[in-house]
């Protein structure tokens, strides 16, 4: 959908998260007929503008413009789907309006996707693009801290996102693709379906689309689409270096000559690899002959389980602090690694909420409970010993009343740095 499609409509916020609020100007400035919000928080009472429910909304508006993590699928906006009104997104108007004259590279999956979006950036613009990024990982496509003029486009686009996008982009990234997001999407086939609409929608075919050679569900998810995909080896290289990170750096080295930049030979892109982001299997300082590594971001079991499956490798007494919200992921890919790990080797302290559950499940010997990642850390400390490694990856997303990712990531270095420091 384009912005321009919104002039004379009555059109409903669904939320007011940071896509929506910073695309609230633009929405304002293309004419609807009326602009109303539906949003319970302060921001709501904040605005001069209308606050409806979910069910008044459903009967009055024509468009929904929808903060990602908004609930799509409830019974209200289900009927009014039905009766003709029309459902977008920050990132879906944006491409509508803006992406026709130039190139838009959509990067999606279960996990990778922030790896491999940050990457892909980085490799363009050393390479001599004219390069904007921008998308779930943290930057609005409607806000100003980005160049939203750039002649290359990268976004990374999350399933809430993909939901509603109704244009392809000229190619299509899916990362490691299992399942997350349940409760939200409504099953696993919807979450799949909805992921999947970075590469097909009514709108058509992405021309060229990549996947990883390990890519989880990818492969079988876009056969039965009909679409073959172009599948991505990763380079060899020492257990330094985490396989999957190797995956994405030859994901995004990929992308990029197929842009018309240089081809990465592969020690260009075990080097990118050994660049960690923030979160994302970072190992981190921590007291003297203890690997502390940090992967707040994982998020699901299937990313939890690839760090695993990397340590696992080093052949050193493991402790990982596992669990935050459930959201009814499927443990599986989680409880078919730790169950090759050596007997004694791995071990956990568990937190809030499904911690324990998870480490039930997957069978790992749990050390203790802990009601915080500050706590369950100098308990994983004194558990590990020398050469050992303590790995912060909760394989679930971070409690709301917590915060989010960065607030237990905060917790997990602030105690190493207290530790190390002494």
């Amino acid at each position: 959908m384009r912005l321009d499609g919104l002039t004379d409509r009555r059109v409903a916020l669904l939320g007011l998260g940071a896509d929506v609020l910073a695309a609230a100007p633009a929405i304002a400035a293309a004419g609807p007929a009326e602009l109303v919000v539906v949003d319970d928080g302060p921001a709501a009472a904040a605005t001069d503008l209308r606050v409806l429910t979910v069910a008044e909304a459903g009967e009055w508006a024509e468009v929904f413009v929808r903060s990602p993590g908004f609930p799509r699928y409830q019974p209200a906006l289900e009927a009014a789907l039905d009766r003709g009104a029309r459902m977008t997104t920050p990132v879906d108007l944006w491409v509508g309006t803006h992406g026709a004259d130039r190139t838009v590279v959509a990067i999606s999956g279960t996990k990778g996707k922030s790896t491999v979006t940050a990457l892909l950036g980085t490799l363009a613009e050393r390479g001599g693009f004219d390069v904007g990024v921008a998308g779930n990982l943290g930057v609005p496509v409607f806000s100003d801290g980005w160049n939203h003029d750039a002649s290359l486009i990268i976004l990374e686009v999350s399933s809430y996102q993909a939901a509603d996008l109704h244009h392809v982009p000229d190619i299509a990234v899916v990362t490691y693709l299992s399942e997350d997001h349940l409760s939200w999407h409504g099953g696993v086939g919807r979450y799949l379906a909805d992921k999947l609409r970075i590469v097909r929608n009514e709108a058509g075919t992405a021309d060229r689309v990549f996947i990883p050679a390990d890519g989880g569900r990818a492969a079988s998810a876009l056969g039965a689409l009909g679409i073959t995909p172009t599948v991505v080896t990763p380079p060899e290289a020492d257990l330094s270096v985490p396989v999957h990170r190797l995956q994405n750096a030859a994901l995004a080295a990929a992308v990029l000559a197929e842009l018309g930049g240089a081809e990465l030979v592969d020690i260009e892109i075990v080097a990118a690899a050994r660049h960690a982001m923030p979160g994302r299997l970072d190992p981190c300082p921590g007291p003297v002959g203890v690997l502390c590594v940090d992967d707040a971001l994982a998020s699901n079991p299937s990313a939890t389980s690839a760090a695993l499956a990397w340590l696992r490798g080093l052949d050193r007494r493991t402790v990982v602090l596992l669990g935050g919200t459930d959201r009814s992921v499927d443990p599986s890919p989680l409880a078919e690694e730790v169950a090759r790990w050596p007997e004694g080797r791995l071990t956990a302290v568990v937190l809030p909420d499904n911690g324990p559950q998870l480490a039930q499940h997957c069978g790992i010997p749990v050390i203790t409970k802990a009601d915080d990642v500050g706590e369950a850390t100098r308990a994983a400390l004194g558990h590990v010993g020398r050469n050992g490694v303590v790995l912060f990856s909760p394989a679930a997303p971070t409690p709301a009343e917590v915060g989010n990712w960065e607030v237990r990531s905060s917790q997990f270095r602030g105690v190493l740095a207290d530790l190390t420091d002494r």
